[in-house]
Order: C-alpha cells, then structure tokens, then sequence
C-alpha cells in the first residue's frame, strides 16, 4: 500500500506465498515486519511526476530532506535521502535487497545512479537494520526493488515546467522484457535519458533576484526592521583592511578607527566603505534549479539451470553530469602585500591614506596564508614617506573573471552474479552472488583564480611597469577598483580546476534461510532461520590538480587528495521463534533475534551488532510489535584517510560586530586573547574558514535503536489499517569533526563554561589574525559526538467503494496519510559542549530545518480507466536555533504543499498522467543572516521554484 508506514500484511482473504520484507532475510508467509516499513509504489512515482526519486523520498516525514536538483551552494552533483535527519551516511541504500556502490569519501550513495524506469517500488524500514545488513544501517534502510521478469515493451515520456516556463525537465524511458526457453529464462533491457534546464535567480526575479541581511544597529535606529539587500562584503570595487595589529588606513574626514574599511573607487581612489550601501548582491547568478543530464543503461537476466536452481545477473550504468553555478570568485579576508610607493593604479591622496597600514616594526604573515607567508617590516627605500609595500586584509569579487562553475561528471557501473535455489529439506532457499561497482567522478572548477599569482602580481618593480617577479608571464594586478583588471591580468591569475575520483566496491556473498518444520518444532511451530557470511572490500580514490589540493583558490575550498580503502569478513545469523499460538489473546507471539561479527582491516577489534525484535497478533484485528538493535556505522575513507583542507560553513564570530557581544562574551573573548579595543567592532564574514580532517585512529560509531507499536486492522471496517510506531535512536562514539560545527566552538569558547579559557581545547581550536579577525577554525574528525532522535510515526490506509456509504457506483477511494511526530532530535558535540537541540529548529547548528510535525496524506480516486489523485504535504513551522541573535526572520511558518494529478489509461497500451505539484503556490520563505548558502533559505526543504506542471505519457504492449 504505497506511502503507508504499516507492516506488509495480508489483504482481504488473499493467499500470499512466502515473502521476503525488507529489514529481515527471513521468508515468512503472513508478510509480518517487526520494523516499520514504509513502501513508495511505482503508481505513486508516476501520479507525482518526479523524474527524480529523492524529490519524492524526501517528502516521507521520515525523512530530512539532503541535496537534490534545488540545492546549489553544496551540491556536489549527488542527491541524496537522509531518513530522521541524522545524517545521509547514516541511511543504508540498497537495490534488490543488495548495496549500491557509494558515490563521495563518506560512503554516501547518488540516488541519481539508480535507474528510476526499472523501480517498481521503493521500501524504507526506519530504525537500525546493522545486524541483517551491516554498517550504515543507523537511521535506516532504503530498499529500491526493481522490475523483475519484465515482458514486452514499454516507451514512457515525461515533460514538467513551471508556471513561468523557465525550468524545464525531460525524461524519456524504453524498457523491453523477454521470456525464452518455455519460462525457464528473462532478460530485460531498460534505457533511460533525462535533461534538467537551469535556472537561475536572476532570471526567476523578484524576491529571489536579491540577496539580502540583517539591518544595522544604524538602521534599525531609523526604524528599519525588516530584512535589506544585502549580499557579501567581497564587492565589485574591492576593499583592504589593516593587518598589522593596531594599524588603520587615514580616510579624510574620517576618524582614525583599526575598524574602519577602505573601500578602492574605479580611479584608483579611496573612501569608507558603507556595510549598508556597498555590499555584493551575489543572488541573480546562483541556481535555482541546477542542470543535469542523465543516461542509464540497466540488463537484468535470470534462467533456470536446473530444476529448482536459478542463475541470475545485473549491468548497470549511468552517465549523471550537474552543474553548479556561484557568483564570480571573491577574494574573502585574504591577506596580501601590494606596492604602495610605485603602484601606478592608486592616486597620490589613496597612497597616504594606505601608507599607515604599514609598521616599521615585523610582523608575521601566518603559513595558512601560504602565498604571502613570512615575517616582514615595512620600508621607505627613498625616503619620501612612503612605504614601498604594505600589508593588506582584502575584499574584491572579481567581476571581471566571470561566474564560478563547477561541472561534476559521474560514471557508475555495477555487476552482479550470482545463484539461487530451493532446500526443500528446510523449506527455504539459498543464494550466493558477487557484486562489483565503481563510480568515477570527474570535476571542474572554473572561473576561479590563484592566489599566488594575485600575489606575484601585486608586487611591482621599482618603475611600477611590470610584476617584481616576472617568472610564469606575470602581469601586474589592478584590484583597487570595479573593473580596473585588464583581461591579460584574468588571463594570468585565472585556473582551471580539474579532479577526478573513484569509488570501488566488490562484495561477494552467501547465505540460506528456511524453518525446521521437518524435522523440529515447538508447540507453536517450526524455527525459521537465515545464516550468511559476507566479504566487502571498499576503496576510494580522489585526485585533485595542485592548486586545488594546496587551497591556492580564491572562489572554491581547498580538497586535498585522499586515497585509502577497507575491507571486512562478516557472518550473520537470524533466529524466529514462535512462542504461542492458537491461544486466547495470543493468536501468535513470535521471537526475532538477529546478530552478525564483523572484522574491518581499520579496526582492531570484532565489531558486533545484534537484534531483538518480537510481533505478538492479540487478536485477528490487532498486532503489537518491538524492536531493539545495535546498530553500527564504520568510519568512511575518507573520515579514516582524509588530510586537513578547509571549508567556509556560515558561522558568526560572537567577538565581532556581528555578533554583538554581550558584556560576559566580550571579557570571554579578552580572557582568549582578543584586544580589547577590537570586540565588538571587528568586520567578520557571515562564512569562517575551517580546517578539517580524517584521522585513522576512529572508532565505529554505536547507535541503540528501539521501536514499539502496533498494526490494527479492525474486522468491523474492512480495507482499514493504523500503524502506530515510537522510535528511540541514541547515537554514541558519533564521528563528527571537532566541536560539531565552526559555530558550537565559537559558543562554546566564549561561553559560560569555558570563558575564553586560552588553554582550552576550543579556544585553542580558533586561530585569529593580528587585526583580531578569525584566520581559521581547526575540526579533525573525533569519536566524541553523541545524538538522539526521539518520536512517533503514525500510519493510517483505508480504501473503500463509493457504492459502500450509499454514493453512485463511480469507482472508489483510497486514503494514505503518515504522520511524524519528531519531539527530540539532539546533538551533543561532545561531553563538554551544551546540547543542540534540533527539534523545531534551524539554522548556523542545526543546518536544515527539522520541523516536529510533518504529515503526507494522498487521497485518490479511481473509476475504471481513469484516477484523481490529491496529496498533502505538512510541514510544521520551525524556529532559529540561536537565541542569543535576533533576526529578521527567526520563525518559518508552517508550509502545506498541495499536489493535483489525474491519470487516464486510454487504452490497453496507451496510459497518461499529468498534474500540478505546490498548487497553491505556497510561498518559499526568504531569509537574511540565518539563510543556508544556498538560494537564500533552505531550497531542500522548501520549495523554491513554485507551481509546476507535469505530464507523462507511456506506451505498453
């Protein structure tokens, strides 16, 4: 029953055979899961018109929306599920029952290289499944089953679009089936294209053509409160703050102030710069919807070698290539020296304002400013009161190089071998395979540029007519002005970026399940049992050009090279004891153990997880089931193996202006070490840079997941099922960078407990220039985190005939809803850090909005060759996760999506359906200082393109 969370049951008095449900290998014939499971139909997938599956997933209120085809800031050029939030590489994906190879160093798998033409449906069991399918099963599993012994042929086209018309989406699909030898043998052969077009803010318009802020306290004197077009302090005509501690530039008619920001006129002058008219609106060239192009190619072959024994084989390739687009490359708070005497772009009257940058006495240029490192004191060689060079904090978004682009090309392919067969002697099965699977990735960065040859650029010789060192065709760089950067300067400072990467996988696995009614029993019957051993080896690869590796880039984070893998021996084992049946009130109570061992080369020790489960049917119309697990998720390569590179995640310095530090947080950043005379006014980016890192020492992360709830299908009311589910998951030895995100160790230094402590492990962790801005925040990845994720899941199908309740005879109606209620999701960076409570919350610690009450509800209607469907997504309103900072925006209101489709079979061969998604144009919400990177809120979870349209049209015979 698509989108219900009920256990699979039997319906109606319809006999079923032994099946498998997903989260047990045990066949059963009564179709019980003692985990709950939802199941996403091939009907459903085509009544919502989505030609990518996550777009659908991420509306089960079971899971927290990851990347996908509105994420761009971000992306990475996968998409992907994240089932309650606790992260995606906490969701196991499989397809058939067997793992599908992960695409990124953290074990995360691109739902893009999953053929959506062959999915017949989708099974998602939420709650920890390690012991039946081990490591990354801690949230849960997502089960794609695709179309099996498939005959004839099928040719399906889809068009959608929104009300503008400005992002379109096309797929085309063709899947072809034969039977041959009487039965014996299938072969299906399935083709798939689709094409996403771009679209960006700036061609949308509006609200979203403009980035926007915070009002200044100035502002808010004259009564603005609401947000104002802001954007990035890195503008067109450039900026410089001092360095040297203590040094300020000379602006006339402005008082001298180490806070005050010289902003570069186009004639080469200078003047203060003005936060609330010169910021950068870097929106218009951000996307909306980020492009793709997506081919697939999918054969899938079994035949019966023998009476009772069955070959089997997968092949399976997909071509995914996304493109992201981010405003020109910016120079963000980078520290460089520039000539000051001879520079022949500054005016003389710019010269003296700049030339009290420098300092006679040295100072030093730290390592993670590597192109301009060193210990330096300034001179005037000829003794005309002007230095020869100073030293800079720059801000200029090089308009003149154009966007940044970043292209990810993905290639994935996957084998599969293997046999099954019968053991009539246990009534069960056996079956052994061997997979194999790789994804390589290729990347390219462009429009961005280098900061050594910035640097080498803006040294001159002593005539000011050509670069100090000319090596490499070095041209000098004119950053002082909107537009002053010659094109033979963007020709000598521009790069482009290349990378390639590759994931391996190869598992080789056996196992037999079956029950011991011939030849044991128990008054309640026989034991079922399955016993398997399983080899994994995993390895990644990436190799990124020298400028990437190193970070020598202005616009993209540095991504340095990682190269490691892992393999693990496993043997697993499920147990199912029925312990009554037949009796008053326990029609039949059964027992569900479950436990694997497993030997990872990066571990030193046996790694162990376990289930208890059990399902007790009180009656014909009531069923009450529970589960416990441990659960596991082994560190990833690229946790284990990864050297430091850094990342610009949206944080506030609570020492700077920004931040506004109240008087207890303004002595806790002088305890660390912040000069006085610069908290409170110190110019930070909404963005800080941070080091992160793997560390080889990791431990796997341990999860206890517990579940209990019951099924009730009242007799009185047929076609009628409720599910009612609490879940508990309690994440311990979690790996996450040090301090969890930039913005808890900045709390957490200057907070209460540790109050700006110099020796403190979080103070020490935050790296500030000698202007008293942050240099770089230092995370290495830690077995220190914890997390919990607390709350109930209630499921309710009812499906019935319109002739029942005394209507006409036109059809009938089905009613799906499933409802979430999420009352805790807390993280706890470690037993030092406050806990971040991220229920009902979002924001710089929480990330992604995790609102409490989430509900789907599908409604449909269907007569003869025709169906009407309507879906409800809910979405609660959540609140900003820092109190201590007041925006614009602290609360999104509560969202509901309405979805309107209709489908009509118009012959035996010929079918359509066509609908409109977010009918009622709910507004996406528009944020200020608190907005993710991407697209000024939270495109994941919001929807940002508005009303959109869609049709299919299928062909079958």
């Amino acid at each position: 029953m698509a989108m219900s969370a009920t256990t699979a049951y039997a319906q109606d008095d319809v006999a079923v055979e032994e099946i498998v449900v997903t989260g047990s290998r045990i066949a059963r014939p009564d179709l019980v899961s003692t985990s709950p499971v939802a199941t996403v139909g091939e009907q459903e997938l085509k009544q919502s018109g989505v030609v990518n599956t996550e777009n659908l997933l991420n509306t089960l209120p079971q899971a927290v929306p990851g990347v996908t085809s509105t994420v761009n800031n971000g992306s990475g050029g996968a998409a992907t599920v994240n089932l309650r939030g606790i992260g995606a590489n906490r969701t196991l994906v499989l397809v058939d029952g067997k793992r599908q190879t992960p695409t990124t160093q953290n074990g995360t798998v691109d739902l893009n290289l999953i053929p959506p033409a062959l999915i017949q449906r989708v099974e998602v069991v939420t709650g920890g499944a390690s012991a039946v399918y081990g490591s990354d099963a801690i949230a849960g599993v997502v089960n794609f089953v695709l179309k099996k012994d498939f005959e004839g042929f099928q040719f399906t086209a889809g068009y959608q679009n929104t009300d503008d018309l400005d992002a379109p989406i096309y797929s085309v699909d063709a899947t072809m089936g034969a039977s041959f030898d009487d039965g014996k043998g299938n072969v299906v052969l399935s083709l798939g294209y689709n094409d996403r077009e771009p679209l960006t803010q700036g061609k949308r318009g509006g609200l979203l053509g403009f980035a926007y802020g915070e009002p200044s306290a100035a502002q808010r004197a004259r009564g603005i409160t609401g947000l104002v077009l802001s954007g990035s302090g890195s503008q067109q005509d450039g900026t410089v703050n001092p360095f040297v501690a203590g040094r300020f530039a000379t602006l006339p008619g402005v008082a001298n102030n180490s806070a005050n920001t010289t902003l570069f006129t186009n004639t080469g002058g200078v003047r203060l710069y003005n936060q609330d008219a010169d910021t950068y609106n870097f929106a218009p060239i951000n996307y909306l919807q980020t492009p793709q192009e997506r081919y697939s190619v999918t054969a899938l072959g079994n035949y019966e070698i023998a009476p009772g024994i069955e070959a089997f084989a997968k092949g399976n390739f997909v071509y995914s290539a996304v493109t992201t687009q981010l405003a020109e490359t910016p120079i963000g708070s980078r520290t460089f020296r520039f000539s000051l005497d001879n520079n022949p772009f500054l005016t003389p009257a710019a010269k003296a304002a700049l030339n009290t940058l420098g300092s006679t006495a040295s100072y030093t240029i730290p390592s993670s400013a590597s192109w301009a490192a060193g210990t330096y004191a300034d001179v005037d060689t000829d003794g005309d009161g002007l230095f020869d060079t100073v030293t800079g904090v720059f801000n200029r978004r090089l308009s003149e190089v154009g966007p940044r682009v970043n292209e990810f090309n993905f290639y994935g392919f996957q084998t599969q071998f293997g046999l099954r067969g019968d053991l009539e002697f246990v009534n069960g099965s056996w079956e052994t395979y061997i997979q194999y699977g790789n994804t390589h990735g290729s990347q390219s960065l462009l429009g961005d540029t280098s900061l050594a040859r910035i640097q080498q650029g803006l040294l001159l010789n002593a005539a000011g007519t050509g670069c100090l060192d000319p090596s490499n065709g070095c041209v000098p760089v004119n950053l002082f002005g909107r537009g002053n950067l010659s094109p033979a300067a963007v020709n000598f400072i521009s790069t482009r970026i290349e990378s390639s990467q590759d994931y391996e996988q190869l598992v080789a696995s056996a196992f037999f399940s079956g029950n011991t009614d011939n030849f044991f029993t128990l008054p309640a019957g026989g034991l079922g049992f399955a016993i398997g051993s399983e080899y994994r080896y995993e390895g990644f690869s990436f190799r990124p050009s020298q400028d990437l590796a190193v970070g020598n880039l202005t616009g993209f984070n540095a991504s340095p090279p990682v190269n490691g893998d892992f393999d693990v021996y496993e043997l697993y084992g499920e147990l199912l004891v029925p312990v009554l049946k037949d009796l008053p009130f326990a029609k039949s109570v059964n027992l569900e153990l479950a436990g694997r061992l497993s030997d990872y080369s990066s571990q030193d020790k046996i790694t162990k997880t376990y289930k208890v489960a059990g399902d007790w049917e009180v009656f014909d119309d009531l069923r009450i089931r529970a589960s416990y697990n441990r659960a596991v998720r082994a560190p990833s390569v690229g946790e284990l193996f990864a050297p430091q590179g850094n990342g610009f995640p949206t944080s506030t310095d609570p020492c700077s202006a920004r931040g506004a530090p109240t008087p207890a947080i303004r002595q806790a950043c002088i305890n660390s070490g912040v000069a006085a005379s610069v908290v409170g006014v110190i110019n930070a980016n909404q963005q800080t840079q941070t080091l992160t890192g793997g560390n080889p020492n990791l431990a796997p992360e341990v999860a206890d997941t517990f579940t209990v709830g019951f099924v009730y299908q009242p007799s009185f009311i047929p076609r009628l099922a409720i599910t009612v589910d609490y879940f508990d998951i309690k994440i311990e030895d979690q790996i996450t960078a040090f301090g969890g995100t930039t913005q808890n160790v900045m709390n957490v230094c200057y907070g209460s407990i540790v109050n700006g402590n110099p020796s403190s492990p979080y103070c020490q962790a935050i790296n500030r220039l000698a202007n008293g801005s942050i240099d770089f925040v230092s995370r290495i990845n830690q077995n220190a985190a914890s997390n919990s994720v607390e709350g109930i899941d209630i499921g309710v199908s009812y499906r019935f005939d319109l002739a029942d309740i005394g209507l006409p005879d036109v059809g009938g109606i089905s009613v799906k809803s499933l409802y979430t209620n999420s009352w805790e999701n807390t993280f706890k960076a470690d037993e030092l850090s406050n806990p971040v409570k991220c229920a009902d919350k979002f924001g710089a610690a929480c990330g992604n909005p995790t609102p409490r009450h989430k509900l789907r509800t599908a409604v449909n209607w269907s007569y003869e060759n025709y169906g009407l469907n309507l879906v409800w997504n809910y979405v609660d309103d959540v609140i900003d996760d820092n109190p201590g900072t007041v925006f614009v925006v602290d609360k999104i209101g509560v969202k509901n999506y309405i979805d309107l489709s209709a489908d009509w079979r118009a012959t035996d061969s010929v079918s359509f359906t066509g609908g409109i998604r977010n009918l009622t144009q709910e507004k996406y919400p528009i944020m200020g200082g608190n907005a993710s990177p991407s697209n000024s809120g939270y495109p994941a979870v919001y929807d940002v393109l508005g009303r959109m349209f869609f049709i299919n049209a299928s062909l079958k015979y």
